[in-house]
């Protein structure tokens, strides 16, 4: 079974030592009020610091994206206000220094910055022997704050307006050297004479292809038509229609156009028969023989098939010349649009960098920025400190405390045994005799 715990002891020790234990903490008590009553008093001064979201978001390009959805630093603004490089340039704007005050650390011990109930609303409290002078400390900590606040976490500051114009200088530096880059290319740019060139050769192109198509088209039909009278003695007489369609071959051969709208029209078919249709016409016989009908027809052919070997050489000669003229045109075209491009992107760069420019001119010189003092000191009528009926009540407390931990630890030594010599003999064995 576990040992039960007997507290009457422990109440008796209360009540034989409740005179030191009582004593103990008058004393304490005493010496806290006497000490509160030395020491000089103490007077805190508060200045109030809001943090503020931007009532507009000045937005003159959409392609400079504004962030208005970001919260406030809020739980490192007391740390900013706490920081050794504010509280080095508070002690520089302090003029005089308060007395007693030598070291950043004096600065420290006097200073407390701390978040309000609601987080955008930054204290900034000063304990200082002085009641004027903490007010004036806690005024000046303030607006030192605020200022710097508003150039770290402001929506822009003139750091910030320093790069874009050097951006936009730059930009403006681009520009000009594109568009005199493209000046210099319309000065040397061939495009529209290589076009004229290129087309004029295509034309030519196409000319001879068409003659050529047309004088195979007449050496077919100069062949169907001597191949018709081959089997024909060499002095009969020929058929006006045939002598008239040999004639009507060399002058097609020799691009004589027909009208449409004349009275003749001839087709050549696939066949060996060559239909020939006169509307109104009365054909007369022209003496040629079949003979010289076979000569003169095939002399046509081979003239007109030198005259298109000839063109196919033309051809041959006019296709690289094509060629080279489209490759002409189309690195001028190319280098036109790479031009044209630079030109438009760096004036498109320098738009834009001048929209934000003054963007950020206009707002910079909106001095309110985001934080805010929100309330200056005043001067504290009352001390806040030394804190007497505390310091006394706390005092006793402990003197309490203490009393209770001396009554215990003196009873525990008065009942402690004594320890047994170190030289004693064993006992002698009884004899059970």
């Amino acid at each position: 079974m576990e040992e039960e715990i007997d507290l009457r002891k422990y109440v008796q020790v209360l009540v034989q030592y409740w005179k030191w234990i009582t004593g103990a903490a008058l004393i304490a008590a005493t010496a806290a009020l006497v000490v509160s009553f030395l020491l000089p008093p103490t007077y805190e001064a508060t200045a109030l610091v809001a943090v503020t979201k931007p009532r507009y978001v000045m937005q003159f390009d959409p392609r400079f994206e504004t962030l208005d959805n970001i919260q406030p630093a809020y739980k490192a603004y007391p740390e900013l206000a706490s920081s050794d490089d504010l509280l080095r340039d508070l002690m520089e704007r302090l003029d005089p220094l308060p007395r007693g005050v030598q070291t950043l650390r004096d600065v420290k011990e006097m200073v407390e910055a701390e978040g309000g109930a609601d987080p955008s609303i930054i204290r900034l409290t000063v304990r200082a022997r002085d009641p004027e002078e903490a007010a004036r400390i806690a005024n000046v900590w303030a607006a030192l704050f605020v200022e710097r606040a508003n150039e770290l976490y402001g929506t822009h500051n003139e750091a910030e307006l320093h790069f874009f114009e050097e951006q936009l200088q730059r930009a403006e530096a681009e520009l000009q050297s594109a568009e005199q880059a493209l000046i210099e290319f319309q000065a040397r740019n061939q495009q529209a004479i290589l076009e004229a060139q290129l087309s004029s050769a295509q034309r030519d192109l196409e000319d001879y292809l068409i003659e050529q198509r047309e004088l195979e088209r007449v050496v077919r039909n100069a062949r169907m038509l001597q191949d018709r009278v081959a089997d024909w003695p060499a002095e009969a007489q020929a058929t006006p229609g045939d002598d008239l369609t040999a004639l009507l071959l060399e002058l097609r051969a020799f691009d004589v156009q027909t009208s449409r709208e004349g009275s003749e029209e001839v087709e050549l078919g696939t066949g060996s028969s060559i239909w020939l249709q006169i509307s109104d016409a009365t054909l007369l016989a022209s003496g040629r023989t079949a003979g010289e009908l076979r000569a003169f027809l095939d002399g046509l052919a081979t003239t007109l098939e030198a005259r298109s070997a000839e063109i196919e050489t033309r051809i041959a000669a006019l296709e690289p010349r094509i060629l080279s003229l489209q490759q002409q045109l189309q690195e001028m075209e190319a280098e036109r649009d790479r031009l044209t491009r630079a030109r438009d992107v760096a004036q498109e760069t320098y738009m834009t960098l001048a929209r934000k420019v003054e963007e950020t001119r206009i707002a910079v010189e909106e001095v309110s920025g985001e934080v805010r003092l929100a309330s200056q000191a005043a001067a504290p009528q009352k001390p806040a400190g030394p804190r007497k009926l505390l310091n006394t009540a706390v005092a006793g407390v402990l003197g309490l405390m203490l009393g209770v931990l001396g009554a215990f630890v003196v009873e525990w030594w008065r009942q402690e045994p004594p320890t047994e010599p170190s030289g004693r003999q064993e006992a002698e064995p009884v004899d059970e005799r």
